[in-house]
């Protein structure tokens, strides 16, 4: 990831192929290899992401905003304010990238 502006820029990408309902595009954006863990599930591969990213796009998020980020060398904790089938919640998570990609994400989804 390198610079803060890059990680910035990531999660901003994100949220717009999200609000695009670019399940395809986000997929890409993680490496063949990539597992996405939540507390009630864990994904592996862009086809397992792509179809987690459908399912989360059916309880109709809205991300309000992106509340805090810190950003390593290769690591980006994020904690973003958003409604999910309108219950107000927290998205508390991390992004792992290997050579610009996403290789491992995390989230929790807590109620507000």
């Amino acid at each position: 990831m390198g610079d803060g502006n890059v990680g910035q820029e990531f999660l901003a990408t994100q949220v717009q192929l999200l609000e695009a309902g670019d399940t395809a595009g986000l997929s890409q954006r993680y490496a063949e290899d990539a597992e996405f863990v939540r507390l009630d599930k864990v994904v592996r591969g862009r086809t397992g992401i792509k179809e987690l990213f459908d399912a989360y796009l059916e309880q109709k998020p809205n991300i309000e905003q992106v509340e805090a980020v810190q950003i390593t060398d290769d690591t980006v904790l994020y904690q973003a304010r958003e409604q999910l089938d309108g219950r107000e919640v927290w998205a508390v998570g991390t992004l792992v990238f290997v050579d610009g990609q996403v290789w491992r994400q995390s989230v929790a989804f807590i109620d507000r």
